[in-house]
């Protein structure tokens, strides 16, 4: 399952919202996504970009949410 399936549902409908303003933004994390499988695959420039579309602020993030993306992805 790669990790565009894995996204939560809210912050799936986030991007989808902001892609109507951002398309061409958020159509490149979600085709990333789509590439990938594991979080650790990620770069530190995609997951910055994803929280900045997703609306998530680094002061609401725990160091476990930034090692291990539990706060975005249904991992689990």
């Amino acid at each position: 399952m790669n990790l565009y399936e894995q996204l939560k549902p809210e912050i799936k409908a986030t991007l989808c919202k902001e892609a109507k303003d951002y398309e061409a933004c958020i159509e490149c994390i979600f085709d990333e996504l789509k590439t990938k499988t594991r979080y650790s695959e990620l770069t530190i420039d995609s997951l910055r970009t994803l929280h900045t579309f997703a609306n998530l602020y680094t002061y609401q993030l725990t160091s476990s949410d930034v090692l291990f993306g539990d706060h975005i992805f249904n991992i689990k």
